[in-house]
């Protein structure tokens, strides 16, 4: 099935560059949550940009795949909610591929929601 013109994520979302990650290392805030650390920065563009990164001590290809897949999903249904424009980089912990969607989207919207007031 195909997806719709509001459900795709695309490229100008994402953070790709290894520069940009690191300017929200260093420039950003951290928050720790259940299942992910998430990092924070205003950005100067008019959306926001979500990077993601998984360890292979999370698991292996198909699971860090599939857990930047659920990321990218729960970030596209939550972003309009958000105030303001932020850079925002999800780095998952271990216990994190043992999260369902539902678990993840409510940790993230829940955490944002209380870091972006």
């Amino acid at each position: 099935m195909a997806k719709g013109a509001g459900e795709k994520f695309p490229r100008h979302y994402r953070i790709a560059k290894s520069s940009e990650y690191r300017a929200v290392y260093r420039e950003g805030r951290k928050y720790q949550a259940g299942h992910f650390v998430l990092f924070r920065m205003e950005n100067g563009l008019e959306h926001h940009r979500l990077g993601i990164t998984v360890s292979r001590k999370v698991g292996g290809a198909v699971t860090r795949n599939r857990i930047k897949r659920l990321f990218r999903e729960v970030f596209r249904r939550s972003c309009s909610g958000i105030p303001h424009h932020y850079d925002f980089v999800v780095n998952a912990r271990q216990n994190c591929d043992r999260a369902g969607y539902e678990a993840l989207r409510e940790e993230f919207v829940l955490l944002v929601r209380r870091i972006c007031r």
